[in-house]
């Protein structure tokens, strides 16, 4: 029995006839051609995201540096826009503005220092020597207090 089964496989004409495929060579070259391409396209997909990645890595780097230049904290860039280096510039910009806005200039520095110190040196109106109301208040005197 098992000659048999391995004649019947073995048998060409039995083959063709199970319904097996035979490809001519422009099949076997357009086939080829069409799995080639997509590997192709594939790779070059591939390709491009890790550019864009690489890209996106190096402006972060970049605008932790420009953060670092300016005197800010590092852990501001992830409230910043990072989008692109325009963007960032401007949010970059806009922090420096309100910090000059916020920050007093020279002379109001002094301003502040000489209230500070007129206030330092003002007479207090904390003396308990003299009480504030005298012992003959007459309402003091109808209560008994």
């Amino acid at each position: 029995m098992n000659t048999e089964h391995l004649n019947q496989n073995i048998d060409p004409a039995a083959n063709q006839d199970a319904g097996e495929k035979t490809f001519t060579q422009d099949d076997v070259n357009r086939i080829v051609q069409d799995r080639l391409a997509k590997d192709r396209e594939k790779a070059s997909k591939e390709l491009g995201e890790r550019e864009q990645e690489l890209a996106k890595r190096e402006f972060r780097l970049n605008s932790r540096q420009k953060l670092i230049d300016r005197g800010y904290p590092e852990d501001i860039l992830d409230a910043l826009n990072c989008n692109s280096e325009k963007e960032f510039d401007n949010a970059l910009d806009i922090i420096d503005r309100l910090i000059k806005e916020r920050t007093p200039s020279e002379e109001e520095k002094a301003e502040i220092e000489a209230r500070m110190k007129a206030a330092a040196s003002a007479p207090k109106f904390t003396d308990k020597s003299e009480p504030r109301r005298s012992i003959a208040d007459p309402i003091r005197r109808a209560m008994n207090l």
